[in-house]
């Protein structure tokens, strides 16, 4: 697993060369947003990667004959478990962070 993100330690002092006193605050904390965005919206498509790779498991299992009695059972509740989970909003994320991207560059 990929290590989270985290703030680069001379951040604020980059934001604050870059920019005019009164957008100081505003592009760091749009960048701290904006990070904190992006692991969140990691966390929830690795959540999700999850769970389709353990029903991949299963599956092969299941097709090569060594899947343990109940597993084909556990298989079965876990592919009804993620067809009635919600999928990440992939759209709602690109639309968070474009908006975060675009108060950055102003």
């Amino acid at each position: 697993m990929t290590p989270p993100l985290a703030p680069a330690a001379d951040l604020d002092a980059s934001l604050d060369a870059e920019a005019p006193s009164g957008v100081n605050a505003s592009r760091s904390d749009s960048m701290h947003a904006l990070a904190a965005l992006l692991l969140d919206w990691r966390a929830d498509c690795e959540r999700q990667l999850r769970g389709l790779t353990n029903i991949q498991r299963w599956l092969e299992r299941i097709r090569c004959g060594a899947a343990a009695d109940g597993e084909c059972e556990l298989f079965l509740q876990e592919m009804a478990r993620l067809l009635h989970e919600t999928p990440p909003k992939n759209e709602e994320w690109t639309r968070q962070a474009e908006r975060y991207l675009s108060s950055l560059t102003r």
